[in-house]
């Protein structure tokens, strides 16, 4: 079965196969960055990554993600501007 990211971090929760397909889903680029590291370091910085990930997963509340249009409106009661119309020329 082919889940998205979203749904995979959300079951992740309370399913530890969720969890284990997020982190399988992230080991290329972990094993990419590794790359510009010492050798003698990275069984040990690959660990610690893979349980940051743990952690930012089953800490992260995909509940309260805002919409489009919700995150718009947040948007501009914070005063940033809405570039909608492409790149003009000031």
């Amino acid at each position: 079965m082919n889940r998205s990211l979203f749904t995979l971090v959300k079951q992740s929760r309370t399913d530890n196969n969720s969890l284990k397909i997020v982190i399988d889903l992230f080991s290329p680029k972990i094993h990419r960055s590794l790359q510009q590291t010492k050798k003698q370091f990275r069984e040990d910085l690959s660990q610690e990554l893979k349980i940051k990930i743990v952690d930012c997963t089953r800490n992260y509340d995909v509940d309260k993600i805002p919409g489009y249009f919700q995150m718009l409106d947040l948007l501009e009661r914070k005063g940033m501007q809405n570039y909608d119309e492409g790149d003009k020329e000031l």
